[in-house]
C-alpha cells in the first residue's frame, strides 16, 4: 500500500469494498466527517453516523485502525468518509507541533482542553484510562436497566488492552446483566482476560451464574493449566450439577479418564445426564457400556423426545424390538414400524392399533396404508386430512394413485390462491407445476380456471402465466 497517511483518492479506493466506498464517499459529501486531524502515521477523527452520538474513528497504515460504530467490518463506511475529509483537507499533522511545545506549555494546554467537555472525555481516557474505564462500566449498567447498552458495551470491548484485571472483571460482570446476547462481549472481554493472570475463581463465579459456553471455554482452558487448584473448587457447594459436569470433563482432559467416568455416574439423575455418558463412553470406543446406560436411560425416561440420540443408538448396535418400538412411541417413522412388523410376525398385529394411534403426521399414516394396501384406511383418511397436509400427501400419492394426487394439487392450489396474496399465487403456480409433471393438460385447464374465476388479480394471472402457455 502506498505511504499512510493517503495524498488522494487512489491511494485507499482500491482496497475497499466498493459499497463501502460509495457510502463513505456519500457520508464525506453530506458534511457528517465533524472533525479531522493527523498525528503521525494515523488520520483520526468524529463522524457523524446514525446514532446520537458521533462515532469516533481512527486509520493507521495498511488502512488498520477501529470505529465506535457497530459495523464488524473495518474500514467501514465512516473511516472511508474520514479518509476523503483527509485527502481534500489535509489536516496538518499535530505530532511535531506538539513534540514542540514546552513541558509547561504541553500541561496548559491539556488543561484548556480539559475544559471543553468531549475533550475532557477522551483525555480522562488516556491519562487515567483505568478509572475511565470503570466509569464507562457503571453507565453501562444504567444503559442495562433500560433496555440498551449494546453501543456501550461496544465501545468498552475496544478500550479492554488499556486496562487491567480488575476494569476486565468488572465488565465481565456487568455483561451478565445485558438484556441483548452478551455472548459476543464476552468472548472479546475473555480474551484479554485470560492474558491476565485470570482467576479460576471468578470464571467459576461467572459461569455458574450464566452458563454459557465462552465462559466454560474459558474457565476450562485455565483449568488446564491449573488442575488440582481447579478440581478443589469444583466439590459440593452451590450449582452441584454445573460443577460436576466441568469436573467430569476437566477429568478427561487431563487424561483421568476413569474418575471422568465416576464423576459422570454420580450425577445420573436427568436425560442430559445420560446423554453425556453415553456419547463419551461412545468416544472411548465402550459401546457396550454405553448401551446398557442407554437402555437403563429408556426404562428410566420413557417417552421424553430428549431420549432419542439414546434410542438411535440402540436400534444401530441392537435394534432388538423393544428399541424400535421405544423410539417409534417417542417419533413415529415408517423405517420402526416397518421394522417391528418384521420382527415381531403375526404378534405384530396385535399392536398394529396402539402403533397406528401413537401417529398424528397423516403423510406417514398415508405411507403405511399405501404399503400395505389398505385402501379402505386411506381413504377414511383422505376424506378427513387437514388442507395444509394436501401437498405432502399427494408427492406420497403420485405413483400409485396418480388421480387422487392430481385432485389434492388443484385442491391446495385452489386454497392458495384464496389466501389473495402474491407469495400465495406463487406457492399455487409451485402446486400446479407439480401437478403438470403428472398430466400437463389438467394443470393448465386448472390454472385457467384460476384465472377466470378471480379476473380482477393481474398479480395472479402473472404468476400462472408460465402454466398458460
Amino acid at each position: 500500500m502506498p505511504a499512510f497517511p493517503p495524498r488522494e483518492e487512489g491511494d485507499f479506493a482500491s482496497l475497499v469494498p466498493q459499497e463501502v466506498l460509495r457510502r463513505g464517499l456519500a457520508y464525506y459529501k453530506e458534511g457528517r466527517v465533524l472533525r479531522v486531524y493527523r498525528v503521525g502515521e494515523k488520520v483520526l477523527g468524529l463522524v457523524q453516523g446514525s446514532a446520537e452520538v458521533p462515532y469516533q474513528v481512527e486509520v493507521g497504515p495498511g488502512l488498520w485502525g477501529h470505529c465506535t460504530c457497530p459495523y464488524p467490518e473495518f474500514p467501514c463506511k465512516h473511516a472511508v468518509a474520514l479518509l476523503y475529509a483527509y485527502v481534500e483537507g489535509k489536516a496538518p499533522d499535530l505530532a511535531p507541533l506538539i513534540e514542540a511545545l514546552a513541558p509547561e506549555e504541553a500541561r496548559g494546554l491539556l488543561k484548556g482542553l480539559a475544559l471543553l467537555p468531549e475533550v475532557g472525555l477522551y483525555l480522562a481516557e488516556a491519562l487515567a484510562p483505568k478509572k475511565a474505564f470503570l466509569e464507562g462500566v457503571k453507565d453501562l449498567r444504567r444503559a442495562f436497566r433500560l433496555g440498551g447498552g449494546e453501543g456501550e458495551a461496544r465501545a468498552l470491548s475496544l478500550r479492554l488492552d488499556r486496562v487491567g484485571r480488575e476494569e476486565v472483571e468488572a465488565y465481565l460482570e456487568a455483561l451478565l446483566g445485558a438484556p441483548f446476547d452478551p455472548e459476543p462481549y464476552l468472548r472479546i472481554a475473555l480474551e484479554r482476560y485470560l492474558s491476565l493472570t485470570p482467576r479460576l475463581s471468578f470464571l467459576l463465579d461467572l459461569y455458574l451464574r450464566y452458563p454459557s459456553e465462552a465462559l466454560r471455554e474459558a474457565f476450562l482452558g485455565v483449568a488446564g493449566e491449573r488442575g488440582e487448584e481447579a478440581l478443589q473448587l469444583l466439590r459440593g457447594g452451590d450449582g452441584l450439577e454445573l460443577k460436576r459436569a466441568l469436573r467430569a470433563e476437566l477429568l478427561f482432559r487431563l487424561g483421568r479418564v476413569e474418575e471422568g467416568l465416576a464423576a459422570l455416574r454420580e450425577g445420573l439423575e436427568g436425560v442430559e445426564d445420560y446423554l453425556l455418558l453415553v456419547e463419551r463412553l461412545v468416544a472411548l470406543g465402550r459401546v457396550g457400556e454405553a448401551l446398557r446406560y442407554a437402555e437403563e436411560a429408556r426404562d428410566w425416561f420413557g417417552k421424553d423426545p430428549r431420549l432419542l440420540p439414546l434410542l438411535d443408538l440402540l436400534v444401530a448396535h441392537r435394534g432388538l424390538p423393544e428399541d424400535h418400538r421405544a423410539r417409534f412411541e417417542v417419533r413415529p417413522n415408517l423405517e420402526d414400524y416397518l421394522a417391528l412388523k418384521a420382527k415381531l410376525g403375526r404378534g405384530f398385529f396385535a399392536e398394529r392399533k396402539a402403533l397406528l394411534r401413537r401417529v398424528q403426521d397423516p403423510v406417514l399414516l398415508a405411507r403405511i396404508y399405501l404399503l400395505e394396501e389398505d385402501w379402505k384406511a386411506l381413504d377414511r383418511l383422505l376424506r378427513g386430512a387437514p388442507l395444509e397436509a394436501y401437498p405432502r400427501l399427494a408427492e406420497v400419492l403420485e405413483e400409485r394413485l396418480p388421480e387422487e394426487a392430481k385432485g389434492l394439487y388443484r385442491e391446495a392450489a385452489r386454497r392458495e390462491v384464496e389466501r389473495g396474496s402474491r407469495q400465495a399465487y406463487r406457492q399455487a403456480r409451485v402446486l400446479l407445476e407439480r401437478l403438470s409433471r403428472l398430466d400437463p393438460k389438467a394443470a393448465k385447464e386448472a390454472a385457467l380456471a384460476l384465472v377466470l374465476a378471480y379476473p380482477r388479480r393481474p398479480a395472479l394471472k402473472e404468476e400462472l402465466a408460465p402454466l398458460l402457455g
